[in-house]
């Protein structure tokens, strides 16, 4: 799942630590955190910079707005990328292995054997290829 998160830009903050408007002693303030606040994937910096601007409640606050920005973040279940890559890598293991095996062959029907099964693996290993180029 998408999601917007706020940080510091580059130039202003070399971690571009994560930006948080959090209420502290009954006053809106600013920290910054290792853990971001999520903001919807269709929130805009200009659309928070209108609703802090507008409400009275965040009257003072101080955040330069310049140095901030509102960045899309991948919100991803734990352990579940790491299983899928493994899973997609399998073909290419398989595929290299089968090439081992027909370069070490020298029994010419044995080779065309192998051959087929190279042809066969190459092309879900291409599926892989295309499926892990395209997860992130």
């Amino acid at each position: 799942m998408k999601v917007k998160v706020l940080r510091y830009k580059k130039e202003f903050n070399d971690f571009q630590e994560f930006v948080l408007i959090e209420e502290y002693g009954g006053e809106p303030t600013v920290f910054t955190s290792e853990t971001p606040k999520l903001y919807s994937e269709s929130a805009t910096l200009e659309g928070l910079m209108e609703y802090i601007e507008t409400n009275d409640y965040y009257e003072g606050l101080d955040l330069d707005w310049d140095k901030v920005e509102l960045v899309e973040y991948d919100l991803i279940e734990s352990g579940e990328v790491g299983a899928d890559i493994r899973n997609k890598l399998s073909p290419c293991k398989t595929l290299a292995s089968l090439v081992e095996v027909f370069l070490n062959e020298e029994h010419p029907d044995k080779k065309n054997g192998i051959k087929e099964l190279i042809w066969d693996v190459l092309e879900q290993n291409k599926k892989s290829v295309e499926y892990l180029a395209n997860l992130l």
